[in-house]
């Protein structure tokens, strides 16, 4: 994420340990409007991190304690935003640092921001969990190298927009150190024009896979904003981009209700490059009264709220008895979540800038051999984990073959269980079931599923659903279910991930009709029970 990096913006540095460089007119120009648009900059960050923070608060209020969600399509989207605001403000402030600084020192303070904190956090979550019982996460190598690996799971459960933001910056490392800075404008045009070309010709879940394989991500919905982001200092000198632009953010905010996900990532993207160039362009905002100093320390330690609060959630549904409602867990959540951040912001920032010293006095040959070691392993993992997502999508392919041989073209789950036991297809008892199924947009529901065979615990389960007599999604379990680990039948789930959450075209049927199954890698299936409990409007 693009958080905390307002330090790097020229100018700006504090206790650099040289000179700015003399610049030209319209160079000088727009870093005086760098130092004014600071503190809007701030507010956008807070404002991101507290929309993230929210949407997660109601997820996890649903996944750990079965709490209702009664803003669910809002505060689905308020995730969207945030982060589009985040991959925003990121791609304008890389198109000012990039032609800024040299190649290798681009790449190490962008490396030293993200990096030595995430582990930090892993690693004092990762301690204060052990020391309470508790299980933090997927901590394996390709989780914590950040590179685009495709799905698997992660200590926090927010890894993913840092894969991305890596990937962007070695990507923009990589045009800098081949002498094609100047050339960015036309490349992040060009950019866009891919994505928008392979948006409508991507398998839906190609679309919004986070993180996505390396072979993916040039083209993943979630890289918009930054890419619009990296044109906004060409389109602000250009004078297109005015403080009243912000307003032509809500239609396209507004049409994020109406479509699916991966679609909201685009029109969440343009709405958040278009509030991003209006607080560039628009007067200071005062830092004076405690609310305002307040959001602007909130925008600095945006980083650390955002690497925390996942496992503040954690904890936070640890310690509130189970018979408190919803709303009085959202707001521990909330109190925990900023306390944490107030305590860890300061430290994260004065550590950032003591390590950023420390960088710009290293010599060219250390500097040179330290990144290279960092893009050996990052690349190393981002293409061993992409050899196992393309593995994984042979086995989804088989999964589908297997469905068709069998039929396929259920209607009831009389129909299915008959075909199933005819063919002598049958699993063995399973732990499994659709847990929820609910309408979360005008144009998407969501399911909500787990599946755990305790003979084998290492049985690869895609989960099916029908609607109709046609198969309308093919999901393979990317989560991790903490908590499911202490009841009987789930002692030997270990760190298997044996949660599925799919997300369903409305338009493709209703949630009372669906049919839901699990396959195997040999064809083997069982079809999932469906409590009426569990369908929502």
């Amino acid at each position: 994420m693009s958080i905390g990096l307002n330090r790097d913006l020229p100018g700006l540095v504090t206790g650099s340990s040289h000179p700015a460089p003399v610049r030209s007119a319209p160079a000088a120009e727009g870093l005086a409007r760098a130092g004014r648009d600071l503190a809007n900059l701030q507010l956008l960050r807070a404002l991101a991190a507290s929309l993230v923070l929210v949407h997660h608060v109601a997820v996890y209020a649903q996944t750990l304690r079965g709490a209702g969600r009664p803003w669910a399509v809002l505060d689905e989207l308020m995730g969207v935003w945030g982060v589009a605001i985040f991959f925003a403000l990121s791609g304008f402030l890389m198109a000012r640092l990039i032609t800024r600084d040299p190649p290798l020192v681009f790449l190490a303070h962008r490396v030293g921001r993200i990096v030595p904190t995430y582990f930090a956090v892993v690693a004092l979550f990762a301690g204060l969990f052990a020391a309470l019982g508790l299980e933090l996460g997927g901590v394996s190598v390709l989780a914590l190298s950040l590179a685009p690996a495709g799905q698997r799971s992660s200590p926090l459960n927010v890894e993913w927009t840092l894969v991305l933001e890596l990937t962007f910056y070695l990507g923009l490392f990589l045009l800098a150190a081949a002498g094609q800075a100047r050339r960015l404008v036309p490349v992040a045009a060009a950019w866009l024009a891919l994505l928008a070309v392979a948006f409508p010709l991507l398998p839906p879940d190609s679309r919004n896979m986070m993180p996505p394989p390396l072979y993916l991500v040039p083209v993943t919905a979630a890289c918009a904003p930054f890419a619009g982001g990296l044109l906004l200092p060409r389109l602000i000198a250009s004078g297109w981009i005015r403080p009243a632009t912000a307003l032509l953010a809500l239609p396209f905010a507004a049409a994020c209700f109406v479509v699916d996900t991966a679609a909201a990532r685009w029109l969440g993207g343009i709405a958040a490059v278009l509030i991003v160039g209006a607080a560039v362009t628009a007067p200071p905002v005062r830092r004076q009264g405690p609310a305002a100093r307040g959001l602007i320390a909130l925008g600095d330690w945006s980083y650390v709220l955002y690497l925390t609060h996942p496992p503040v959630l954690m904890l936070a549904n640890w310690a509130c008895p189970p018979h408190w409602p919803g709303p009085a867990y959202a707001a521990v959540c909330l109190a925990g979540a900023l306390a944490v951040t107030a305590l860890l912001g300061p430290v994260d920032l004065a550590f950032y800038h003591r390590l950023r010293r420390r960088i710009d006095t290293l010599r060219p040959a250390t500097l040179k051999r330290a990144l290279a070691a960092f893009i050996l392993v990052f690349t190393g993992c981002a293409l061993w984990g992409s050899i196992e997502t393309a593995r994984n999508d042979w086995a989804e392919s088989r999964a589908r073959h297997a469905i068709a041989l069998a039929g396929g073209s259920w209607g009831s789950v009389a129909a299915a269980e008959a075909a199933i036991a005819e063919r002598g297809l049958a699993l063995p008892a399973l732990r499994a079931s659709v847990e929820s199924m609910e309408r979360i947009s005008a144009k998407e529901s969501l399911v909500t599923a787990h599946a755990f065979d305790p003979a084998a615990p290492d049985r690869g389960l895609h989960l099916a659903l029908f609607c109709g007599g046609r198969l309308v999604a093919l999901e393979r379990p990317r989560r991790m279910r903490r908590d499911l680990a202490g009841r009987p039948g789930y002692e030997a789930m270990g760190q298997q991930r044996v949660g599925y959450r799919v997300r369903l075209p409305a338009a493709a049927c209703s949630l009372e009709d669906t049919l839901a199954l699990v396959v195997d890698g040999a064809g083997l299936m069982a079809v999932l029970p469906i409590p009426p409990m569990a369908r929502h409007r």
